[in-house]
């Protein structure tokens, strides 16, 4: 009999985002233990009241709803769940919401951390990161942003650039010293 798995789209309509079956070798029953070990708590808690979706910022943007997610990581289908495209804005409205506790952003982090581990680097994750070491800021710098804040009175954003190198050399520094440039694979943004 095969599994099929609804998604949340808005007010009373659903949609199905896949269709698949799902056997046994699919399933890593220690998958919620290492959730766990990387900083999630226990997904077996989780009520499916579907309270974390309703409230992502983001969820209206993407096919895998948090609530899905972590429905998926309950089943132990972590191949299946590092490689779907899901996304989380870690702003934590769905822990503040969470009825039994759970704290799904903190899944959502410990789930990067396994996949980062495992060679699945989101690519998110590695645009932030390239953008951390080459700007100093994980989003790389608009012009038009920085004429917005001189017309509203502001300095530029990077108006110290001298003080700006030296930052970005000391982000390069800890990057490569923790050797998360070669983890997620930006090691030739990182030039020491």
């Amino acid at each position: 009999m095969a599994e099929v798995e609804k998604v949340f789209i808005s007010g009373l309509h659903e949609e199905l985002a896949e269709d698949r079956v799902i056997n046994e070798k699919d399933l890593d029953p220690e998958f919620a233990k290492e959730i766990r070990k990387y900083g999630g708590k226990n997904v077996m808690t989780c009520l499916q009241c579907g309270n974390c979706t309703g409230v992502c910022p983001i969820s209206l943007k993407i096919d895998y709803k948090t609530r899905n997610i972590i429905k998926c990581c309950q089943f132990g289908l972590k191949k299946y769940t590092l490689g779907t495209r899901w996304v989380c804005a870690t702003c934590y409205r769905c822990y503040e919401h969470c009825p039994a506790d759970l704290n799904p952003a903190e899944v959502m982090i410990a789930l990067r951390h396994i996949a980062v581990r495992e060679g699945i680097v989101p690519p998110f994750v590695k645009i932030a990161a390239t953008n951390l070491v080459k700007y100093g800021q994980s989003v790389k710098p608009d012009p038009e942003i920085d004429k917005i804040r001189v017309e509203l009175g502001l300095k530029p954003v990077h108006a110290d650039q001298e003080r700006l190198t030296a930052v970005v050399r000391e982000i390069q520094t800890l990057v490569h010293a923790t050797k998360y440039d070669k983890l997620i694979g930006i090691q030739e943004e990182v030039k020491l």
